[in-house]
């Protein structure tokens, strides 16, 4: 019994040391460059034992994204806030923190060229979809209550706010707040959420 448990550890150590390690190629590297060889190199493994695990790096970049979808939602299901307009509030700031805590995890999620990713990822059903559906409950709820405007569609209200919040998260992550100083960077965030719910109230 004890052996098995050991055996089924190392199998899953092994399968983390291989998302670990693509998830930096990907975004240190040229994806497109990045090779199951390579891959396997940084872990010092034979790439046969990665084939053991995963097909390609089109399956192990769809994991990564899968996995931190999962994590951006779990912090974001975690708030219990009554009013949709605070919890959006509160959304948008655990959204700041989590790509700026996980850099490598959101360029995989938002940043990294559709096309790179191949069909196979995109296909396949992922997480991001309850991540922005926490966006749309909120504005659904908010036009529901009468706090937001509703002479535009909701979905359009959602991605605004996700394009709003993605883009300044983007510019900071790209090194592009030149003339805005580190410490003054969460007021940026808060100043840019605030702006886009005034923007929609009704």
């Amino acid at each position: 019994m004890v052996s098995a448990q050991r055996r089924a550890r190392e199998k899953e150590n092994l399968r983390r040391a291989i998302l670990d390690a693509a998830r930096e190629l990907f975004v240190t590297e040229d994806y497109k460059a990045v090779s199951m060889r390579r891959i396997a190199e940084k872990i010092e493994y034979s790439p046969t034992a990665i084939y053991l695990y995963f097909k390609d790096k089109e399956e192990i970049l769809f994991h990564l994204i899968q996995e931190g979808f999962g994590l951006l939602y779990e912090r974001l299901s975690q708030l219990t806030v009554a009013d949709p307009i605070e919890r959006l509030r509160q959304g948008g700031a655990i959204y700041f923190d989590f790509a700026l805590q996980q850099p490598h995890y959101y360029k995989l999620m938002f940043q990294l060229d559709a096309l790179e990713m191949g069909e196979a990822c995109l296909e396949k059903p992922s997480n991001s979809m309850q991540a922005f559906g926490f966006i749309r409950t909120c504005v659904t709820e908010a036009m529901e209550q009468g706090t937001f405007r509703t002479d535009i569609p909701e979905v359009i209200v959602s991605h605004t706010i996700w394009a709003h919040i993605h883009g300044a998260v983007s510019l900071a992550l790209d090194r592009r707040l030149f003339h805005l100083p580190e410490e003054a960077h969460p007021a940026f965030y808060a100043a840019v959420l605030e702006t886009t719910l005034r923007g929609l109230r009704a």
